[in-house]
């Protein structure tokens, strides 16, 4: 082999080195495992043995509201719905915060919801969570022995709107959305109507549990 081939092998084999080793105070790229959106932020996920939180009341007597969950145009009877002026049939409906029911009188446009906010599994610990959001939210007394508040991200109440969440256990809680009739407003305060709602499910609930 030639002095200039025997220079030229030791040379590559030099670079191929090189290449493969690292030298002392240069920093190597660790690597790092993506992460999902299913594990991003689990260590913030309120456990149910931690509720309630942010100030929320605790309930002491949980309620299952499951068959109501399902089912949530049975939480108010034709009876109770007739007595509020808005039908007998309700119209179940499925949206963000969980599975309702609407009751409405297209005459005098008087309307009453119950919905059950079960996607968010944290109760009325959700609703103290995110007071500050609210442009009213006002603590109520207990319905029904049930901790509740009165609470909208718009304060219609002068116009005859109101919302009233009810906990029914550290993890479920159901608001009742409520619009007085067009000859009740200003006349009566939408939230204690809502509240008298509230009461109407509790007590069906209750007795069906």
């Amino acid at each position: 082999m030639t002095v200039r081939r025997i220079l030229l092998v030791v040379l590559l084999g030099a670079l191929a080195a090189g290449c493969t080793t690292e030298s002392a105070g240069e920093a190597t790229p660790t690597a790092t495992k993506p992460t999902s959106p299913s594990t991003a932020g689990s260590s913030e996920v309120t456990q149910a043995d931690d509720l309630p939180t942010d100030g929320a009341p605790a309930v002491g007597d949980p309620l299952d509201t499951t068959a109501f969950q399902n089912d949530p145009c049975s939480a108010l009877t034709p009876t109770q719905s007739q007595e509020l002026n808005v039908g007998t049939a309700g119209q179940a409906n499925d949206g963000p915060l969980g599975k309702g029911c609407e009751w409405s009188n297209r005459e005098t446009r008087g309307q009453t919801n119950v919905v059950f906010l079960d996607k968010d599994p944290r109760g009325l610990s959700a609703e103290y969570k995110a007071a500050a959001k609210y442009a009213y939210f006002d603590e109520l007394e207990p319905i029904d022995g049930y901790p509740a508040v009165a609470r909208d991200g718009v304060d219609d109440r002068p116009r005859g709107y109101c919302t009233v969440v009810v906990g029914v256990s550290n993890e479920i809680a159901f608001e009742t959305n409520l619009q007085l009739s067009l000859e009740n407003v200003g006349k009566k305060d939408p939230c204690e109507v809502a509240a008298e709602v509230a009461g109407m499910a509790l007590r069906t609930m209750k007795k069906e549990s």
